[in-house]
């Protein structure tokens, strides 16, 4: 038999909680492959298929776009988390579309394409990001591209960084994106940064 509360004890009711996350980054860094990781890892808590807007190539013509569900404990009743994570296309010609597609983030996840030939166009990136971001958006770093011996260290990355964006972001995360390395805490420590900027 089931019990159900009386009138005079209504059930608190869950609250709901929605979030706009991207990942940005400069063209083929590991962005797509980045959110199918998470994608992936986080199945079970996926509320659809990823939808893919893509050219005939392969390359991010607009995003990618999925959305996740998760239900946390608030004293005595639950929130409900609903993040709608995109991946931003990353070629140069397309910055007005990143900038529609990203409007009112919570957060981004930059991925940085370590690879010493990519350097330049990952700062380029960071620059625009930070010029889009509104102050105070958390953003964590991936240094993606780890598994290659010449490919910049985190700590290097973020020694550069520090240079001239200090206090913009949140850490530096490595990665292996094809791996699926450190993509999902790069995931979950971003996530963390934003519900605790929400409360």
């Amino acid at each position: 038999m089931i019990n159900t509360p009386s009138s005079s004890q209504p059930t608190a009711q869950p609250t709901l909680v929605q979030l706009k996350i991207i990942y940005w980054g400069p063209a083929e860094a590991g962005k797509t492959t980045s959110l199918m990781a998470v994608a992936e890892i986080f199945s079970r808590f996926r509320l659809d298929d990823v939808i893919k807007v893509q050219t005939t190539a392969g390359r991010t013509l607009w995003n990618e776009y999925t959305a996740f569900q998760f239900t946390i404990p608030s004293g005595s009743t639950t929130t409900n988390i609903v993040v709608h994570l995109s991946a931003l296309t990353g070629q140069e010609r397309f910055l007005n579309t990143r900038e529609f597609a990203g409007a009112s983030i919570d957060g981004a996840i930059f991925v940085a394409d370590c690879r010493p030939e990519f350097a330049q166009a990952s700062a380029r990136s960071f620059e625009e990001l930070m010029a889009f971001a509104p102050l105070g958006t958390p953003v964590i770093v991936q240094a993606n591209f780890q598994d290659i011996p010449a490919s910049m260290r985190p700590q290097k990355l973020e020694a550069v960084l520090n240079t001239r964006w200090k206090g913009r972001f949140v850490k530096v995360v490595p990665t292996v994106a094809t791996t699926g390395l450190n993509v999902s805490a790069a995931f979950l420590d971003l996530l963390y940064a934003v519900l605790c900027k929400q409360k």
